[in-house]
């Protein structure tokens, strides 16, 4: 993990201030929440972590950038339960003085999968989740929280309405699996060069393009990135980290295209896994 600079600074400018406790409930709250099922069908339960922020406050993606921590997550269940990855909606870009950041305001559903063994009768489950992350406005704080929830499987349960929309409205918020681009990524001393193609995209009418990496400290945090629009394709170019003395064998991601539409503004978010052609000055 990377601790820039400015966040060093910031995180003992506002020492004092968290010192004395270790979390930080009164400007963010998590919960566990499932969507609906029907336990005499069903073997896979929608389930998700809730994190609801004060206005201003905001919680950091498993990249933070040049400031803040990785969110994790460690979900307890019994021995016999599974779950699927957890997933993380696409984050926002934060501005701070010149700094970009990654992560997520207002609310944020951290939506997974629990696998039910087939043919077990289970009455109830208990799900525990750790969740240990930074919360930052003005100042940053910890947030460290245990939260658990015991859940009914011996009757149809029915999500209220706004958890259901809000496991509905989640799914458009997800990178989704690279099926629609050909991506070539060249390496050079300073930068990368990411060559996109697609047949059923216009690069004419993409407004932004913008790659950020799973793993910080190999490629430069910027809150924008340069890119080059050609006749059936776009150049986009991402810089090194200044302080990155390795060479990636593949870069690995997620890619947020903007396209202009008579609607107006659409994004589609592509999760990246591509090897990196090294290619000298």
């Amino acid at each position: 993990m990377k601790l820039s600079l400015i966040f060093i600074i910031s995180f003992f400018a506002v020492t004092e201030n968290i010192s004395a406790q270790d979390s930080s409930v009164n400007e963010a709250n998590a919960e566990i929440i499932l969507n609906s099922f029907n336990p005499d069908s069903d073997t896979v339960i929608n389930a998700g972590i809730l994190i609801t922020l004060k206005k201003d406050w905001h919680i950091y993606w498993l990249n933070p950038g040049d400031s803040g921590m990785p969110t994790s997550f460690q979900i307890k269940l019994p021995d016999d339960i599974k779950i699927t990855e957890m997933q993380w909606p696409t984050p926002k870009i934060f501005e701070f003085e010149g700094y970009a950041s990654y992560g997520y305001e207002d609310k944020v559903l951290f939506p997974f999968s629990i696998l039910l063994p087939p043919g077990k009768n289970i009455q109830t489950l208990e799900i525990i989740a750790e969740i240990k992350s930074l919360i930052c406005k003005d100042v940053c704080k910890p947030f460290n929280e245990e939260v658990k929830k015991v859940f009914e499987l011996n009757t149809t349960y029915f999500a209220p309405p706004e958890i259901r929309n809000l496991f509905n409205n989640m799914l458009y918020e997800l990178p989704e699996k690279n099926e629609l681009l050909n991506i070539e990524v060249i390496g050079y001393s300073e930068k990368i060069i990411m060559s996109i193609i697609s047949q059923r995209i216009n690069p004419m009418k993409i407004k932004s393009a913008h790659f950020i990496p799973y793993e910080n400290g190999i490629f430069k945090n910027s809150l924008n990135q340069l890119f080059t629009i050609r006749s059936d394709s776009i150049e986009l170019i991402v810089e090194y980290d200044q302080f990155n003395t390795l060479t990636p064998h593949s870069v690995e991601g997620i890619l947020i295209l903007e396209f202009m539409t008579e609607e107006g503004i659409r994004k589609s978010v592509y999760k990246i896994n591509e090897s990196l052609k090294i290619k000298n000055n």
